[in-house]
């Protein structure tokens, strides 16, 4: 049986609404969060329930009074009566989210704390001063960000250009008809989900999330590689380029290449780093409770967003162009940026974390394809000669006068002479090697 994927996207409508109706939305949305503040609230008591497999139904037991549980530690009724039950599982939800991803990282936090504590008793053993721990623990989440997303018990579509909402008007929650000035059409072949109330300087919106029901027959890989005519897609992720892609077959022959350039996008990350790093040497202390250099900092979160997905996008082409029924990378988790300036330890560090939504955004996009991903193991990947086997593979680069410099672009092996190869695309043969390893022996 083939299995159901979905695949999300969001459309956006403008919408138009009378004065009146702008008036319920505010008052909707702002009753809204502080019903998901009541039950972060809920949550920072109950820290028990955070992660529990039945975390939507003790936080009902808590609070929602009902013949069964007529005795719920905290009456949301008194608080907010007449509130409607979708809406509030929303809001559960919209908490839940919100506490668990406190949780977590606090709980990386306190491993942090824990192992510099831990090496501070190494430095005081040694006879060192200890280091203070200067990391400030997260702070616990409120409800003041959040969008009201509505369940299916909340909302109607009349037509295409209009659906009926719940909105509160001050006493009570009534349905209210608005107009999209834009057609609402769901694609063939998708199906759409609940729709979000969104207020934007421009006016209010509705995102209305589409998602594609995709038939995927994932045969294990292993059934896939008895094909002969099987081709692969070996992906090799680096720090200069973005990515160095091979199309090979089970027996190892290449049959196409591709290298993915990321100077551009590297040269414009470590400008922007560079003026963080500036801006914190002028101003000495960054002033608590703020976040410094903001407009900086999302320019690089963007920046690093549009690099994974431009990059993800490419090898999907790329494997489906030539097609290739697996794309395979290698597990990148262990692997930390070098030491040096501030801007480019930072600028390594957003590389590798780059890679790893490389590896999410291509998983997704290519089982829209029908391609499957997975992993091999990194070890002696880039250390292990393609012609002869050995791991004999030395990385050099070549100097003004032709002769060889302490780098890492060109590659030669010692054992059987081969030289001036690109070290990446040594890599991506290299994780086909590991593959046929793995999955064809």
């Amino acid at each position: 049986m083939p299995h159901l994927r979905g695949f999300i996207k969001t459309f956006r409508y403008n919408l138009l609404m009378p004065a009146s109706a702008e008036e319920q939305a505010a008052c909707t949305i702002m009753q809204y969060r502080q019903v998901v503040s009541y039950y972060l609230q809920v949550f920072q008591e109950h820290q028990e329930i955070i992660g529990h497999s039945q975390w939507l139904k003790m936080a009902e037991n808590l609070t929602h009074r009902t013949e069964d549980n007529p005795n719920a530690e905290y009456p949301f009724d008194e608080e907010f009566p007449n509130f409607p039950s979708g809406l509030r599982r929303n809001a559960i939800a919209e908490a839940h989210g919100k506490a668990l991803a406190w949780r977590t990282s606090y709980e990386k936090w306190e491993e942090r704390k824990r192992k510099h504590e831990e090496r501070n008793a190494r430095r005081i053993a040694a006879g060192k001063k200890p280091i203070e721990f200067t990391k400030r623990p997260p702070q616990y989440p409120e409800g003041d960000n959040c969008w009201l997303s509505y369940y299916g018990t909340e909302y109607k579509w009349e037509d295409s250009h209009h659906i009926m909402l719940k909105m509160f008007t001050g006493r009570s929650y009534t349905y209210r008809k608005i107009a999209l000035l834009q057609p609402f059409v769901v694609p063939p072949g998708y199906a759409a989900g609940s729709p979000m109330l969104v207020k934007k300087p421009t006016g209010w919106e509705l995102h209305v999330p589409i998602v594609r029901v995709a038939k995927l027959n994932l045969k294990k890989i292993e059934k896939l590689v008895k094909d002969p005519s099987l081709k692969i897609c070996l992906v090799d992720l680096g720090m200069k380029r973005h990515a160095v892609m091979t199309i090979q077959d089970t027996k190892g022959r290449v049959y196409a290449a591709k290298f993915i350039s990321g100077a551009k996008d590297n040269h414009l990350r470590k400008r922007y780093l560079e003026k963080i790093v500036n801006l914190q040497m002028q101003t000495g202390v960054i002033p608590k409770g703020e976040r410094f250099a903001k407009d900086l900092w999302n320019k690089v979160s963007n920046l690093n967003d549009d690099i994974a997905h431009r990059v993800s996008r490419e090898i999907v082409d790329f494997a489906e162009h030539h097609g290739a029924k697996i794309i395979v990378f290698e597990y990148l988790d262990d692997l930390k940026p070098e030491k040096g300036t501030k801007s480019h330890y930072l600028n390594q560090k957003f590389n590798y974390w780059v890679k790893g939504r490389i590896f999410r955004y291509t998983r997704y996009k290519a089982l829209h394809e029908g391609i499957v991903t997975c992993r091999v193991p990194a070890k002696n990947t880039s250390a292990r000669c393609p012609y002869c086997g050995m791991l004999t593979i030395r990385r050099y680069n070549k100097g003004r006068d032709g002769k060889e410099v302490k780098g890492v672009d060109l590659a030669k092996c010692t054992n059987c002479g081969v030289r001036d190869i690109n070290s990446d695309f040594v890599g991506s043969l290299g994780i086909g090697t590991a593959f046929r390893l793995k999955y064809c022996l």
